[in-house]
């Protein structure tokens, strides 16, 4: 304001040449002011939101539709030594597993997800056993008769990857369902068993803790599955999913027991 001021002062004391010079400095500088504007900031883009995040971790819960060992009966006969058995077996297992997974989306629909679960598997199998000859010239009985009980229990690790196809792009909002295929390996550890014996009318001779023998320490198996993927309102995503597995092999497997060919799983995974 100074500087006008004095351009003002001066353009009434100053000769009339000098008069027409100020006075069009004035105007210019007063059209300059008006034009002047602040800058204008530019527009913020504001970044897709990914509903299906590109790499998710989730925590699981399965459990199991059917047993894992099957209840069975069988027998066998044998010559040398000569013997007479029945086999009888239930299931021991626990239903419930629980792991973790992680997926990574790999296309606006397509994902890869695998896991590690836990579960516990276990069988109580009961022995009848008649052993030996019987002599006629005796009143007698003379066999041999034997009861075994097997309590075996072990831990099994299931490590599934499957492709999952989703009903949505990942960027679009709102729930959405998936079809799932792929593969799983199943791996058993920590055999323990517990063998008691009765022979006649004996006591009770405990115990025998021997481990049972796994027919198979790995087992592959082929998974398909479906579910949903639901997001509340603070952005937890809840999904939950039915998962069939089909194994091409038993982790145990002696007489009257054989570990499930066929797994039905509910399982419902909290991911982060």
């Amino acid at each position: 304001m100074g500087g006008r001021a004095r351009l003002l002062e001066l353009l009434f004391i100053a000769p009339m040449s000098k008069r027409l010079y100020l006075a069009a400095v004035l105007l210019c500088a007063a059209l300059g002011a008006q034009d002047t504007k602040p800058p204008e900031e530019a527009p913020r883009v504001l970044k897709p939101h990914a509903y299906v995040r590109r790499v998710s971790a989730a925590a699981t819960l399965s459990v199991l539709g059917l047993t894992m060992v099957p209840t069975g009966n069988s027998s066998a006969v044998t010559l040398v030594p000569v013997a007479d058995s029945l086999y009888s077996t239930v299931d021991a297992s626990q239903r419930i597993g629980y792991g973790f997974s992680a997926q990574l989306a790999v296309t606006q629909r397509f994902a890869v997800s695998g896991g590690a679960f836990f579960r516990r598997v276990g069988y109580i199998m009961s022995e009848d056993t008649i052993q030996g000859t019987d002599n006629p010239n005796t009143s007698k009985d003379d066999r041999t008769h034997i009861v075994r009980n097997q309590d075996t229990r072990a831990k099994l690790l299931d490590i599934p990857v499957v492709v999952r196809f989703y009903g949505k792009d990942r960027m679009s909002p709102g729930p959405r369902w998936f079809l799932e295929g792929g593969a799983a390996r199943r791996t058993v550890s920590r055999i323990r068993t517990s063998v008691n014996t009765t022979i006649d009318s004996g006591a009770n001779q405990c115990c025998d803790l021997t481990p049972a023998v796994a027919a198979r320490r790995n087992v592959i198996g082929l998974v398909v599955g479906f579910g949903a993927q639901l997001i509340d309102p603070v952005g937890l995503r809840v999904v939950p999913e039915v998962r069939y597995t089909r194994w091409r092999g038993e982790t145990f497997s002696v007489f009257s027991t054989a570990t499930r060919h066929d797994q039905v799983e509910g399982m419902i995974s909290l991911s982060f």
